[in-house]
């Protein structure tokens, strides 16, 4: 592998610290961390170009980039994300369409009429965990949970659909009549409860 120069180390510390200054501001999209994480991962990177370039240079100041000088970033306390009342206030708003949405309802309301077979072979437990799980998040602060849901609710929305969709196929062949709409498209109160392990 041919060695690294200085221009590729300057373009390098370039890049990590916009990246940082970025999840500072704007969050990243981590599934699983919250920006904490990723904020120190990318500090780690910054360190690491920094000491290449005095593996390269020694102590030969002039002959560093400019971005050398810059200050390190501090690191950042654990549980850090950006923008937390916004993925908040957009999480609550996702579950409240969960919970309003006509196939989520169907499927809460249809469940019991598949046998266990059925059931897993559609995973119909975890397309609806998906709202109990929102839930729990909102009621335990579970910011990196919330986020998923924060930027893409469409695709749980989506999940509802596809899995209300099957529940109906498997009805229709088992020539079991369609249970009558819930009144208003609303699921009442203690079915919702019972039903999302009581978490809103």
């Amino acid at each position: 592998m041919a060695k690294k120069e200085k221009t590729d180390y300057e373009a390098e510390l370039i890049k990590e610290y916009e990246r940082w200054e970025y999840l500072r501001e704007y969050g990243g999209s981590d599934p699983f961390y919250d920006d904490a994480v990723n904020m120190n991962l990318t500090r780690n990177h910054i360190i690491s170009a920094k000491g290449k370039l005095e593996e390269l240079y020694g102590g030969d100041k002039n002959l560093y980039p400019d971005i050398y000088f810059r200050e390190l970033p501090p690191v950042t306390e654990d549980g850090y994300m950006a923008r937390a009342g916004e993925i908040r206030d957009r999480a609550a708003e996702a579950l409240e369409r969960y919970l309003s949405d006509a196939n989520f309802q169907y499927l809460l309301y249809n469940r019991d009429l598949l046998d266990k077979k059925e059931a897993a072979k559609i995973s119909i437990d975890n397309v609806l965990g998906y709202a109990s799980s929102l839930a729990a998040a909102l009621k335990e602060d579970d910011l990196v949970v919330m986020r998923r849901h924060a930027r893409g609710p469409e695709r749980y929305l989506e999940a509802f659909a596809g899995c209300a969709e099957k529940v109906k196929q498997i009805l229709l062949k088992k020539r079991i009549e369609q249970p009558e709409t819930i009144e208003n498209g609303q699921m009442t109160l203690f079915q919702i409860g019972l039903d999302i392990g009581q978490c809103r």
